[in-house]
């Protein structure tokens, strides 16, 4: 009975032994900054590593929405060239343009910038521009143009506000960039057909016979304004046309400016901070 309960002792001591060793080993092997983490620290470093995690998912996205818009707007531009001025024509390049709307409703909504407004204008303007198409009344074609100029001019002010965000110059502030030029474009040329629109004959085309613009020479003269090119083949006549000419040449030549220095700026705070 005595061998019995000394064997059963030291088997129940080997096991305690064992269990012991295991642990012992497990606490070992285990890395001292997590075996000493208290739940609050362990805590604080999953919360840092998941907001890391947002971070790269957030700029990623941001990159997307400003490529997509960047890649949007050329199509646009380039389609323009190749319609012919008829009726079938200019619906399909109407709806390109708000296809390209929507795109920049989206970027300024990643960009935690409302949409609301942006929406709210290109909404109405897409319900004034169809039914002008059935039936072009002259108040209708201002407001149409009114509210395509205050949208893009919306826009551009949301884009430079992302670009004048502190942080690294990440692939969604260079193409937002590159985007705001050409959307600052589509104001001016939205501000033409304004222009247009309420005095007829502000701008004309040169030729052998000087005729009346169409809109897409006015995307022209915007777009060659704009990079100061000015080939002189479309002139603005009245006086509001030649003055906002003028100021689209500043906006080009100020932007391009500002722009190079925000970039230069942001490229030695992130030499500093890395140094």
């Amino acid at each position: 009975m005595n061998l019995h309960s000394a064997a059963a002792g030291q088997a129940s001591g080997d096991r305690e032994a064992s269990v012991k060793g295991v642990s012992g080993t497990s606490g070992a092997d285990r890395s001292p900054g997590l075996a000493t983490m208290d739940p609050a620290a362990e805590d604080s470093l999953i919360t840092t590593q998941h907001e890391s995690l947002q971070e790269v998912m957030k700029t990623g996205a941001e990159d997307r929405h400003s490529l997509v818009l960047l890649v949007s707007l050329l199509f646009f531009l380039v389609l323009s060239a190749f319609v012919r001025d008829d009726w079938v024509s200019e619906v399909f390049v109407a709806l390109s343009m708000y296809a390209v709307l929507i795109i920049a409703i989206l970027n300024i909504s990643e960009n935690r910038i409302m949409p609301w407004p942006a929406l709210l204008l290109t909404a109405s303007s897409l319900l004034v521009a169809l039914v002008c198409v059935f039936r072009p009344v002259h108040i209708l074609l201002i407001v149409n143009w009114m509210f395509l100029s205050t949208f893009f001019g919306y826009v551009s002010v949301a884009l430079f506000a992302f670009l004048e965000r502190s942080g690294a110059i990440i692939k969604a502030k260079l193409f937002a960039s590159l985007g705001l030029y050409l959307i600052l474009a589509m104001f001016y040329y939205a501000v033409f057909n304004l222009i247009e629109v309420i005095q007829p004959g502000s701008f004309m085309e040169v030729g052998r016979t000087p005729t009346m613009p169409s809109r897409h020479s006015l995307l022209y003269l915007s777009l060659a304004t704009l990079t100061t090119v000015g080939y002189g083949d479309i002139l603005p006549v009245s006086r509001p046309a030649r003055m906002i000419a003028v100021l689209e040449a500043a906006t080009g030549v100020f932007y391009i400016a500002i722009t190079v220095a925000r970039l230069v700026a942001a490229y030695k705070q992130a030499d500093g901070d890395g140094g």
